[in-house]
């Protein structure tokens, strides 16, 4: 792939991309109309330089953002063997083992995305945050799953196994809603994602948000504490505000980053 010199992508953010393994994994000439479509798009480059910030300081939010060493996320040889036991089916004295599941032992990572008129400054910062997850989608073959939220709920955008299909990338980069934020349809469309869930295995949801919803009183009367810990699902926030994450928290929320400490 050669670098187009009217490109605005340096060489850091071209070296950066091509250790993406959401990107690695596409063909040659996906690649290539991957740059072309980028080359010359400066909100496409302002992300990818704060994925870079945010991959320079990975191992001061690690404890905070969910499964983001690879070496502590990713199955042990013994562990998908395990599942294969369990899922292999005997009839007679012929074992039927779904090797094709190995692929396949790991939950959706959904990202709720808010993107209400309130945090349309932080736009390309929320958008920048989240593509380290492509990256750690593709390595474990990990479907990612962003779904933007305001005051309804946008369709949900599906990278398969964490790769980049452009159209959907291109929603990802450019689409943005507006209006107030209500949080409560958002978090029913993940719990309706789960319950369809047949893999029940690190269930992650990492929330993108200032807390400013208008529905927040719908939000902490319904106990969805434990209809979380009954799926065994994971709840991270990037909280926009500490102040106001204080004023309207996120009660079932197990780890808390605040983008402006």
């Amino acid at each position: 792939m050669a670098k187009d010199h009217k490109t605005l992508l340096s060489d850091e953010i071209l070296q950066f991309l091509y250790k993406n393994a959401s990107i690695q994994g596409l063909g040659n000439t996906e690649q290539q109309q991957l740059l072309e479509r980028y080359g010359q798009d400066e909100n496409f480059v302002e992300i990818m330089e704060i994925s870079m910030s945010l991959q320079e300081i990975i191992q001061e939010v690690e404890a905070t953002m969910p499964k983001m060493r690879e070496k502590e996320c990713l199955l042990s040889l013994e562990r998908q063997k395990h599942l294969l036991k369990e899922r292999s089916v005997v009839e007679g004295n012929v074992y039927f083992v779904p090797f094709n599941e190995v692929e396949n032992v790991y939950s959706p990572m959904i990202v709720l995305m808010q993107q209400s008129e309130t945090l349309k400054a932080c736009e390309t910062f929320c958008k920048g945050t989240i593509t380290p997850f492509f990256h750690l989608c593709a390595t474990q073959k990990r479907d990612l799953i962003i779904i933007p939220f305001s005051k309804t709920v946008q369709e949900p955008m599906i990278f398969k196994k964490g790769l980049l299909q452009l159209a959907l990338f291109d929603r990802f980069i450019n689409e943005y809603m507006d209006n107030e934020a209500t949080i409560v349809p958002a978090i029913e469309q993940v719990l309706a994602i789960f319950n369809e869930d047949t893999a029940c295995n690190e269930r992650d949801v990492i929330i993108i948000t200032d807390n400013l919803f208008s529905d927040y009183q719908s939000l902490i009367q319904e106990d969805y504490a434990a209809r979380f810990e009954k799926l065994d699902i994971d709840i991270s926030v990037i909280a926009m505000s500490e102040i106001n994450f204080e004023t309207q928290p996120i009660p079932f929320a197990q780890k808390v980053y605040f983008a402006n400490e």
